[in-house]
């Protein structure tokens, strides 16, 4: 089975989920050398939604860049229901998502596709015009995937 058909290509960012940012960054600025990183206190989602139901994804990240690529790193505050809180559980520090930025035109094929081969979609978001989804990748992958559709806010957002 070929599980990126539609073509995924290359990844946007990588993420983490994490117990304290602080923490996460310094010891990726002193022994990584990374940065630099910029933080987004209880991001301001909206529409948030759990296989259509309403959700709770509270958190706070941070971006920046280590070895070369994007990074997030996620801290989780409040999360709800139990499917979408069972994503962001223990252990942490530990990779969380793989995301992708897709046109417009090639995001529903995906995201089905994505659903049909065993990574079903758990969580969907929007920030501004930046809309994305989580899916459920711990199976196959070990690790979960985002897909976001390619837009004019997320690509000046993503010039950190």
């Amino acid at each position: 089975m070929n599980l990126f058909q539609p073509r995924l290509g290359e990844p946007h960012h990588h993420a983490y989920v994490v117990d304290d940012i602080g923490t996460t960054v310094k010891g990726l600025v002193e022994g990584l050398g990374a940065g630099p990183f910029f933080l987004v206190e209880r991001v301001p989602l909206e529409n948030v939604l759990s296989r259509g139901e309403p959700a709770e994804f509270v958190h706070n990240s941070a971006f920046g860049v280590c070895g070369g690529g994007a990074i997030e790193l996620i801290e989780p505050i409040s999360l709800e229901p139990a499917r979408v809180e069972e994503r962001f559980a223990a252990p942490r520090r530990r990779i969380h998502h793989v995301a992708y930025v897709l046109a417009p035109a090639e995001v529903a094929a995906v995201r089905s596709s994505l659903d049909e081969r065993g990574l079903p979609e758990y969580l969907s978001s929007q920030l501004g015009e930046v809309e994305a989804t989580l899916h459920d990748g711990s199976a196959v992958l070990g690790h979960d995937i985002e897909i976001h559709v390619d837009c004019e806010g997320l690509r000046t957002f993503s010039g950190w």
